[in-house]
Protein backbone atom coordinates (compact mmCIF):
# COMPACT_ATOMS: atom_id res chain seq x y z
CA UNK A 1 0.00 0.00 0.00
CA UNK A 2 1.36 3.42 -0.98
CA UNK A 3 1.91 5.98 1.76
CA UNK A 4 -0.45 8.90 1.36
CA UNK A 5 0.98 12.40 1.12
CA UNK A 6 -0.17 14.40 4.13
CA UNK A 7 -1.01 18.04 3.41
CA UNK A 8 -2.15 20.55 6.01
CA UNK A 9 -3.68 23.94 5.23
CA UNK A 10 -4.28 27.06 7.27
CA UNK A 11 -7.90 28.18 7.01
CA UNK A 12 -8.05 31.98 6.66
CA UNK A 13 -6.26 33.28 3.60
CA UNK A 14 -5.77 29.80 2.11
CA UNK A 15 -9.25 28.23 2.11
CA UNK A 16 -11.36 31.15 3.33
CA UNK A 17 -10.91 34.61 1.85
CA UNK A 18 -10.72 37.82 3.84
CA UNK A 19 -13.96 39.77 4.24
CA UNK A 20 -14.56 42.03 1.23
CA UNK A 21 -14.42 45.80 1.66
CA UNK A 22 -12.46 45.61 4.92
CA UNK A 23 -9.03 47.24 4.63
CA UNK A 24 -6.11 44.83 5.10
CA UNK A 25 -4.50 47.25 7.61
CA UNK A 26 -7.57 47.06 9.85
CA UNK A 27 -7.55 43.26 9.78
CA UNK A 28 -3.83 43.25 10.58
CA UNK A 29 -4.35 45.63 13.52
CA UNK A 30 -7.08 43.44 15.03
CA UNK A 31 -4.97 40.32 14.53
CA UNK A 32 -1.50 41.58 15.42
CA UNK A 33 -2.17 44.66 17.53
CA UNK A 34 0.60 47.16 18.19
CA UNK A 35 3.13 44.65 19.47
CA UNK A 36 6.75 45.47 18.60
CA UNK A 37 8.06 43.54 15.57
CA UNK A 38 10.94 42.01 17.60
CA UNK A 39 9.01 38.84 18.39
CA UNK A 40 6.17 37.07 16.69
CA UNK A 41 2.99 37.82 18.63
CA UNK A 42 -0.74 37.87 17.89
CA UNK A 43 -3.25 39.53 20.14
CA UNK A 44 -6.23 37.77 21.64
CA UNK A 45 -9.29 40.08 21.70
CA UNK A 46 -10.06 40.49 25.41
CA UNK A 47 -13.12 42.73 25.13
CA UNK A 48 -16.47 41.04 24.45
CA UNK A 49 -17.34 43.84 22.01
CA UNK A 50 -14.24 43.11 19.95
CA UNK A 51 -15.04 39.39 19.99
CA UNK A 52 -18.57 40.14 18.76
CA UNK A 53 -17.16 42.28 15.92
CA UNK A 54 -14.76 39.47 15.00
CA UNK A 55 -17.60 36.92 15.13
CA UNK A 56 -19.68 39.08 12.77
CA UNK A 57 -16.72 39.46 10.40
CA UNK A 58 -16.36 35.66 10.36
CA UNK A 59 -20.04 35.02 9.52
CA UNK A 60 -20.01 32.59 6.60
CA UNK A 61 -21.74 35.00 4.18
CA UNK A 62 -19.00 37.61 4.79
CA UNK A 63 -16.17 35.13 4.25
CA UNK A 64 -16.18 33.75 0.71
CA UNK A 65 -14.19 30.69 -0.21
CA UNK A 66 -11.08 31.03 -2.33
CA UNK A 67 -12.67 29.18 -5.23
CA UNK A 68 -9.54 27.99 -7.04
CA UNK A 69 -8.07 26.66 -3.80
CA UNK A 70 -11.31 24.91 -2.83
CA UNK A 71 -11.49 23.22 -6.21
CA UNK A 72 -7.87 22.11 -5.96
CA UNK A 73 -8.28 20.81 -2.40
CA UNK A 74 -11.45 18.89 -3.25
CA UNK A 75 -9.60 17.34 -6.21
CA UNK A 76 -6.77 16.24 -3.91
CA UNK A 77 -9.24 14.57 -1.58
CA UNK A 78 -10.14 12.14 -4.35
CA UNK A 79 -6.52 11.04 -4.84
CA UNK A 80 -3.73 9.63 -2.70
CA UNK A 81 -3.65 12.43 -0.12
CA UNK A 82 -4.63 12.95 3.51
CA UNK A 83 -5.80 16.52 4.05
CA UNK A 84 -5.93 18.51 7.27
CA UNK A 85 -6.83 22.00 8.49
CA UNK A 86 -4.56 23.55 11.11
CA UNK A 87 -5.97 26.97 12.01
CA UNK A 88 -5.02 29.53 14.63
CA UNK A 89 -8.64 30.71 14.99
CA UNK A 90 -9.54 31.36 18.61
CA UNK A 91 -12.24 29.58 20.64
CA UNK A 92 -14.90 32.29 20.33
CA UNK A 93 -14.97 31.61 16.54
CA UNK A 94 -15.80 27.90 16.88
CA UNK A 95 -19.45 28.21 15.85
CA UNK A 96 -18.64 30.49 12.89
CA UNK A 97 -15.90 28.10 11.72
CA UNK A 98 -18.12 25.04 11.93
CA UNK A 99 -20.93 26.89 10.11
CA UNK A 100 -18.58 27.97 7.32
CA UNK A 101 -17.27 24.45 6.80
CA UNK A 102 -20.79 22.99 6.84
CA UNK A 103 -22.31 25.59 4.47
CA UNK A 104 -19.43 25.15 1.99
CA UNK A 105 -19.58 21.35 2.27
CA UNK A 106 -15.95 21.15 3.36
CA UNK A 107 -16.22 19.15 6.60
CA UNK A 108 -15.69 15.75 4.97
CA UNK A 109 -12.88 16.88 2.67
CA UNK A 110 -10.38 16.84 5.54
CA UNK A 111 -9.29 13.85 7.60
CA UNK A 112 -9.04 16.12 10.67
CA UNK A 113 -9.59 19.77 11.49
CA UNK A 114 -7.48 21.35 14.22
CA UNK A 115 -8.67 24.67 15.66
CA UNK A 116 -7.00 26.75 18.38
CA UNK A 117 -9.71 26.45 21.03
CA UNK A 118 -7.28 26.98 23.92
CA UNK A 119 -6.46 30.46 22.55
CA UNK A 120 -2.73 29.86 22.25
CA UNK A 121 -0.49 32.05 20.14
CA UNK A 122 -1.38 30.91 16.59
CA UNK A 123 2.19 30.19 15.48
CA UNK A 124 2.92 28.16 18.64
CA UNK A 125 -0.37 26.26 18.33
CA UNK A 126 0.32 25.41 14.68
CA UNK A 127 3.87 24.32 15.52
CA UNK A 128 2.61 21.99 18.27
CA UNK A 129 -0.05 20.40 16.04
CA UNK A 130 2.22 20.09 13.01
CA UNK A 131 4.95 18.39 15.06
CA UNK A 132 2.39 15.76 16.12
CA UNK A 133 0.76 15.51 12.69
CA UNK A 134 4.02 15.34 10.67
CA UNK A 135 2.53 16.48 7.34
CA UNK A 136 4.68 16.42 4.23
CA UNK A 137 3.39 19.89 3.27
CA UNK A 138 1.88 22.84 5.15
CA UNK A 139 0.39 25.94 3.50
CA UNK A 140 -0.18 29.22 5.36
CA UNK A 141 -0.86 32.73 4.10
CA UNK A 142 0.97 34.60 6.86
CA UNK A 143 4.64 35.09 5.85
CA UNK A 144 5.78 35.44 9.46
CA UNK A 145 4.07 32.23 10.57
CA UNK A 146 5.25 30.39 7.43
CA UNK A 147 8.83 31.53 8.07
CA UNK A 148 8.64 30.61 11.73
CA UNK A 149 7.31 27.13 10.92
CA UNK A 150 9.82 26.58 8.11
CA UNK A 151 12.56 27.08 10.72
CA UNK A 152 10.94 24.69 13.20
CA UNK A 153 9.68 21.84 10.99
CA UNK A 154 12.56 20.20 9.18
CA UNK A 155 10.46 17.32 7.79
CA UNK A 156 7.61 19.50 6.49
CA UNK A 157 7.81 21.64 3.35
CA UNK A 158 6.20 24.97 4.28
CA UNK A 159 4.62 27.20 1.64
CA UNK A 160 3.33 30.75 1.93
CA UNK A 161 0.23 31.32 -0.22
CA UNK A 162 -0.72 34.71 -1.61
CA UNK A 163 -2.76 35.83 -4.59
CA UNK A 164 0.37 37.67 -5.76
CA UNK A 165 4.04 37.29 -4.88
CA UNK A 166 4.87 39.71 -2.08
CA UNK A 167 8.55 38.92 -1.69
CA UNK A 168 8.23 39.02 2.09
CA UNK A 169 8.59 35.35 2.95
CA UNK A 170 12.26 34.47 2.95
CA UNK A 171 12.20 31.10 4.71
CA UNK A 172 9.15 29.44 3.17
CA UNK A 173 8.48 29.18 -0.54
CA UNK A 174 5.92 31.69 -1.81
CA UNK A 175 3.22 30.37 -4.11
CA UNK A 176 0.29 32.02 -5.91
CA UNK A 177 -1.49 28.79 -6.84
CA UNK A 178 -1.97 25.73 -4.65
CA UNK A 179 -1.07 23.38 -7.50
CA UNK A 180 2.52 24.62 -7.05
CA UNK A 181 2.84 22.53 -3.87
CA UNK A 182 2.88 19.33 -5.95
CA UNK A 183 5.81 20.28 -8.18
Amino acid sequence: MTKKTRIAFDLDGVVIDKPPLVPKQLIEFFFRGCHPKKELHYRFPQLKLEQVVRKISHFYLFRPEIKGNIKFIKGLGQNNYELFIVSGRYSFLQKETENWLKKREMRNVFKEIFLNFNNEQPHLYKEKILIKLQPDIFVDDDPEIAGYLADKLSKTKVYCFSKKIRGCCQKAEEITCLSQILK
